[in-house]
This record gives C-alpha cells, sequence and structure tokens, in this order.
C-alpha cells in the first residue's frame, strides 16, 4: 500500500508572513513523514504558493548533508530552518561506512569517474550508473569506499508533484485506486468502513474552502470511493489544512493492516 496526499496550491492563503509559512509547510512535511506518506500531489486551487510549498516540502525530505548541492541559497529558503526535522531513515548522520548499508547520496563527475557524497569523511566511488544527480546506494566496499545503486528497503521519504492541474484532472492523472475525500460533511469516520487498499489517495481541501467547494469551482465532479469526516464533532469553526491532515493521517494508521 502507498498513500498518496492531495493539497491545494491555496494552502498558505491565510496568511503573508513568510516564516509562518515556512512553518505550516514544515507541519504538513512532519505528518507526512511520521505516517510514511510516499506522494504528496500540489493540485491547482487559485493559489500562487504552489512553487514555494513544492520547494519547501522537497528541502525538508531532502538529507541535511545534501542540501547545499541540491539547493542553492535563494530567498523562498530563508526560513526553512523553523521546519522540523523528519529524522526519516533517508536522513542518516555521519557515522563510520559499513558493507551492506544504504544511505542517500549526490552522484558528481571527477575526471571520467563517478563519485557520490553520501554523507561520509570522504566520497565513494559509484558503479552501475552514469548520470549524476541524487540517488539511493547500498555501499558494497569500505576499502575502498564503493557503492552501487539500491531500492531502500522500507519508508525512505516522500516525493513531490506540482499539478498545474484542478483537483479531478489530478487525480484521474494519478491512477489510483482508491480515492478518499476529507469534508466536514461526509460520513462519520466512526460509522465508515474506509478502503485502504492499493494506491490510496487522500484529499485534503483549503483553509477557505473544501473539497466539494473547490471541485464547484471549477465546474469539476469526481467519484470518491468515500467522502470522509475524521474529525466529527470539532468545536472549532474551521480545520485549518495541516490539522486535517494529521488528524486524518492518526486515523488511518490505526486502521491500516499492510
Amino acid at each position: 500500500m502507498a498513500w498518496h496526499v492531495f493539497i491545494p496550491d491555496s494552502l498558505l492563503e491565510e496568511t503573508n508572513d513568510p516564516k509562518l509559512k515556512a512553518y505550516k509547510v514544515g507541519q504538513v512535511a512532519r505528518a507526512c513523514a511520521i505516517f510514511g506518506v510516499e506522494h504528496i500531489w500540489i493540485y491547482r486551487a487559485g493559489g500562487k504558493d504552489g512553487k514555494f510549498i513544492k520547494l519547501l516540502l522537497e528541502y525538508a525530505e531532502t538529507p541535511q548533508y545534501l542540501r547545499k548541492k541540491l539547493f542553492p541559497l535563494m530567498p523562498e529558503l530563508k526560513y526553512a530552518g523553523v521546519m522540523p526535522p523528519l529524522q526519516i531513515p533517508s536522513h542518516k548522520p555521519k557515522a563510520s561506512p559499513r558493507i551492506g548499508e544504504i544511505r542517500e547520496g549526490f552522484a558528481f563527475r571527477r575526471g571520467k569517474k563517478l563519485f557520490a557524497d553520501i554523507g561520509l569523511d570522504r566520497p565513494a566511488l559509484v558503479k552501475g550508473i552514469t548520470k549524476e544527480g541524487r540517488w539511493t546506494f547500498k555501499i558494497v566496499s569500505v576499502k575502498p569506499l564503493r557503492v552501487v545503486p539500491a531500492e531502500p528497503p522500507d519508508y525512505w521519504g516522500y516525493k513531490v508533484h506540482l499539478s498545474r492541474k484542478t483537483l479531478a484532472k489530478t487525480l484521474k492523472n494519478a491512477d489510483l485506486d482508491v480515492v478518499i475525500a476529507t469534508s466536514r460533511r461526509g460520513v462519520d469516520v466512526r460509522d465508515a468502513e474506509v478502503p485502504l487498499e492499493g494506491e490510496v489517495g487522500i484529499v485534503f481541501g483549503s483553509p477557505r474552502k473544501g473539497v466539494m467547494e473547490i471541485l464547484k469551482e471549477y465546474n469539476e465532479d469526481f467519484e470518491f470511493d468515500l467522502i470522509v469526516n475524521t474529525i466529527p464533532g470539532q468545536k472549532t469553526k474551521t480545520v485549518r489544512t495541516e490539522e486535517a491532515l494529521l488528524a486524518t493521517l492518526a486515523i488511518f494508521n490505526v486502521i491500516r493492516r499492510d
């Protein structure tokens, strides 16, 4: 099973404070990391912060030792420090290399050979690929330090997709097995049969508009497998997207059986 979370590009419409915007994105990143979300989709909903949201989510997901290589200095990252660290399995500390260890790295060319920064004291010689860029590697030799491309054995982080399309079109392109919408007017989660199998999409609205309102605004319709209220009896007038995200994923995490 893989979870796909869908958030609007209007996620940050409540504030103009760049520090608060970074903090809110950090809450989304942290919630997704805690519950092992593998894909975050940003759909078009009339907002202006889609690129900014994607940038900060990707920055948070990147191991600290790779950030300078992958992200140049830019004003959008000025307040990235307010985002909480994710501490996911790919964010490994510097340590003595061990054969068989999986580490995230950045491959670069030095002369005719390809090396990788994998967060250790020295770069590793790369075998098995010819392209520079970010890769997941396995250490196959310590002396000399050598790595090959590898697949992580378990949850490793999330991928971010910035869609230029509206919600219904984005969902269709994602090609999911199950799509669940969250809504205050949905079925009480305590009474719902939540279908969590295969590639599961979980859709959230914006701070000011629910999922159904956003669809209606673009004259769209979508046949959800379930429309659910994961915060029944809420006592606040509104629930922010990052709050709904954390509550929903926590409940679904209890239900899932994979």
